[in-house]
């Protein structure tokens, strides 16, 4: 008898473990209206084109970001630096409302052609719980290929809790003399002011 009440106990612990597990990831049977795999309030880097793919192979760089979080827009930014002075501020795309409601989509993003150091445009949709905004924003002509020394950077944000207001860097190219190593500052104020130019393409919470 104590055996038996020792296996339905093991039973119960491992499969409201397994129910809590999947109620907090977002998996199916809960919370069908949300992107599975991916905890309120969260960010998640999800997976990018394979090189290999066919598709692939007309982009010079592309992402893939889901998300669940209570808000009131999720927009998508293209900035251009002076040094720590930023120049230019363009809205890409954006979903959204007039009050916070639950946000839960993904955001893919894409830059046509063979080279990310002399991109031309920047294609871009937010999907919302089967609605979709997408749009394709011209790069001004005069931004790349001026500056040698070039890096380049594609989604360098971590998975985790969303910040409102946070600038999540979806891709960022910086250019100048001073080098073009990558660490956790770059895309940072100081950052900035290391490098003749910066330019960062970033997703925004609100």
């Amino acid at each position: 008898m104590k055996k038996i009440a020792l296996i339905a106990v093991g039973i119960i612990v491992i499969l409201g473990g397994a129910l809590l597990y999947l109620n907090h990831m977002n998996y199916w049977p809960f919370h069908t209206d949300k992107e599975k795999g991916i905890p309120d309030g969260e960010i998640k880097n999800m997976n990018q084109l394979d090189r290999t793919d066919e598709l692939s192979l007309l982009l010079a760089a592309s992402g893939k970001v889901g998300y669940n979080v209570k808000g009131s827009n999720v927009s998508i930014y293209f900035d251009l630096y002076k040094r720590d002075k930023r120049v230019l501020h363009k809205l890409v795309t954006e979903f959204g409302s007039e009050k916070d409601t639950q946000l839960s989509g993904t955001l893919v993003w894409g830059i046509p052609d063979f080279d990310v150091f002399k991109p031309t445009e920047i294609r871009a949709a937010v999907s919302n719980d089967g609605a979709t905004s997408q749009d394709s924003f011209a790069i001004p002509k005069d931004i790349f290929g001026k500056i040698e020394d070039a890096g380049a950077q594609t989604q360098s944000f971590e998975d985790g809790k969303i910040k409102k207001g946070k600038k999540y860097i979806l891709q960022g190219w910086i250019m100048g003399k001073e080098g073009t190593g990558m660490h956790e500052n770059t895309f940072s104020e100081n950052g900035f002011k290391n490098q003749e130019q910066t330019v960062i393409l970033y997703v925004v919470f609100k």
